[in-house]
């Protein structure tokens, strides 16, 4: 075997760490480059060519995962996760406010703006009752995460195509967060919610810096999957804040259900099933009406979403990262004895910097090289 044959099988070996669709469309140009550039009587890749071209390879895999260069429906998703999440926190706070408020009243602008829904007075009264630092930095830690403004203005900066601005302050809500519960003792394990929140606007940022089609703003939105979502997500708000009772008290229907004996305290056996669905002393049947209509609706807009199509399929796994991430959190929670606080700030902490880490690295792959090949030289516009 000749020393150049040798050293281009080893090329090509090195090569395979490449995602098929890319060495079908590349590997011979990559290739040329490689073999044009080795110095005479090289008979294996020097050690920064392995490692560079390793390197690229991986990048070109993470970029087909989140980019969808070889998988198209990621692409869509990614994209749709990007456009549709904002709007969808914004149907949620919207909802919670309409429903507590509607319970307990509205309260103040500022109330509002710390996501006290249903609590009036609560600004004031953080103040009344703590130090003002205190106060102060949990008020500006609930409008981080549980008020409207930043998913608000999440929105309108997708809205208007602004990608990278809208990345860019999906990022500095969690490390504002993070910034100030970490300097004031706060423990993070102790409120999976809050964890969830933070998580989601981490994958967001990530999304947007990974998805080009966002540029053109509620242009690109796919709005029939997106109404649907947001009709799931106001039944969602809806149940957790105690379901149609609360909003509409129907005492002639209930009693008119129970004299066709459709409903019926006596008829279903009560105990663990009542306290695990919270139905209360009207029963089974009671909780069917006020809150298990909106779960069957949660539940049909699933179902949709899994059977209709592969992107909407992928939006919906998507959306169930902070959920999932957010599962665990609150399972380390239970935990009896609690965990030390240095280690449930650092597990809840963690996939939080990972997804951070991961929009870093996204956002520098379009300035390193737009056209440049594994090993730094003009080739192909993915390298």
């Amino acid at each position: 075997m000749s020393t150049a044959s040798g050293l281009e099988d080893r090329y090509r070996r090195l090569l395979r760490c490449y995602p098929a669709w890319y060495r079908r469309q590349h590997e011979e140009e990559i290739l040329g480059v490689l073999m044009t550039a080795a110095r005479p009587g090289q008979r294996r890749p020097g050690a920064r060519e392995f490692a560079d071209l390793l390197w690229s390879a991986l990048k070109i895999r993470a970029r087909t995962v989140l980019r969808g260069a070889g998988s198209q429906p990621w692409a869509g998703a990614v994209t749709q996760f990007a456009l549709v999440l904002p709007l969808l926190m914004v149907v949620l706070r919207v909802t919670e406010l309409c429903v507590r408020g509607a319970q307990y009243g509205f309260g103040s602008p500022a109330d509002i703006l710390i996501g006290a829904y249903g609590e009036p007075g609560a600004y004031t009264r953080s103040f009344q009752l703590n130090p003002f630092q205190v106060a102060l930095s949990g008020n500006v830690t609930d409008a981080l995460t549980a008020g409207p403004l930043p998913w608000l203005a999440l929105a309108v900066l997708v809205g208007l195509g602004l990608r990278r601005a809208a990345a860019a302050l999906a990022a500095c809500v969690p490390l504002a967060f993070l910034a100030i519960a970490l300097t004031n003792d706060y423990t993070l394990a102790g409120g999976p919610r809050t964890d969830g929140i933070l998580y989601a606007c981490a994958l967001e940022s990530l999304a947007l810096l990974a998805s080009a089609g966002t540029a053109g703003g509620w242009q690109a939105l796919r709005w029939r999957p997106a109404v649907l979502l947001a009709a799931g997500t106001t039944a969602l708000g809806v149940a957790v804040n105690g379901g149609f009772w609360r909003l509409f008290p129907v005492p002639t229907a209930v009693q008119r259900a129970r004299r066709l004996r459709l409903l019926g305290p006596g008829q279903i056996p009560h105990g663990f099933l009542d306290r695990l669905l919270g139905t209360g002393p009207g029963g089974l049947g009671d909780w069917l009406l006020a809150q298990g209509t909106l779960v069957a609706l949660i539940v049909v807009v699933i179902v949709v979403m899994l059977v209709s199509s592969p992107v909407n399929r992928r939006v919906l796994i998507l959306l169930a990262v902070p959920f999932a991430l957010e599962s665990v959190i609150y399972a380390c929670s239970l935990v009896n004895p609690p965990l030390p606080a240095a280690v449930g700030n650092a597990i809840a902490t963690l996939p939080l910097l990972v997804i951070l880490l991961a929009a870093i690295a996204v956002s520098r792959w379009p300035e390193r090289g737009a056209g440049a090949g594994p090993t730094g030289r003009p080739t192909t516009p993915d390298g």
